[in-house]
């Protein structure tokens, strides 16, 4: 099996930073943001990866703030 580009490594290891498990599943899905392609698709170019990055943290601040008061109400 090739090697992956280091960028596509560098998208993974932040996914799984900002997403767990979830990682690998969010970036071979079909995204509406992306016009329909997978973030894995998208990335393959710099100004792609870019796009990918920029939509990965937009979404995390929404997720953590769900996560977080998830948490709160079970307390």
């Amino acid at each position: 099996m090739p090697n992956k580009p280091q960028s596509l490594v560098e998208l993974e290891m932040e996914a799984r930073e900002m997403l767990g498990d979830h990682a690998s599943d969010w970036l071979v899905k079909p995204s509406r943001l992306l016009d329909g392609m997978t973030p894995l698709e998208v990335a393959t170019t710099p100004a792609g990866k870019r796009v990918v990055l920029y939509e990965l943290r937009r979404g995390a601040v929404p997720l953590r703030a769900a996560i977080l008061n998830k948490h709160r109400s079970t307390r």
